[in-house]
């Protein structure tokens, strides 16, 4: 498994689903439990995500198209630095459907990283599950 998808249909306007995805001030309430920051909001900037029992991963922003488009290389548990090895990309796309925001996240390269085939696996599977709270999470966090 390389690749993980998930689309979750938000009560919520795309600016708003926006800001929860790129502003350390909503980053660490619905997925960091312990925190987050966000350097700048651009291509090279970095975004740090902290999870009381998992630690902290750090990003490196790939690509900002305002309001549509933003994804992230990152380390998660694998290390502090996303380099090559050790980091994934994370593609968050947001669509206007039916008076919401349509979220689309993909997560991909868990097959590129320097982990034996079985902790891939592991990996990949693990994040399929975390991908699912975390996204019940921000709908949950946006819709209250």
């Amino acid at each position: 498994m390389d690749r993980i998808e998930r689309d979750v249909l938000i009560n919520a306007s795309q600016q708003r689903v926006w800001h929860a995805l790129t502003s350390a001030e909503h980053l660490g309430t619905w997925f960091g439990d312990a925190g987050a920051t966000v350097s700048e909001l651009v291509a090279g900037g970095e975004v740090t995500l902290t999870w009381a029992e998992h630690g902290t991963g750090r990003a490196i922003i790939e690509k900002v198209e305002p309001e549509s488009f933003f994804s992230w290389r990152w380390s998660g548990p694998l290390g502090p630095d996303p380099v090559p090895g050790n980091a994934t990309l994370v593609e968050f796309t947001l669509t206007p459907k039916d008076g919401g925001t349509l979220l689309q996240v993909v997560e991909s390269g868990f097959t590129g990283l320097d982990l034996p085939s079985e902790e891939q696996e592991k990996y990949a599977s693990g994040n399929v599950d975390g991908w699912g709270h975390e996204l019940d999470e921000l709908r949950e966090y946006l819709e209250k």
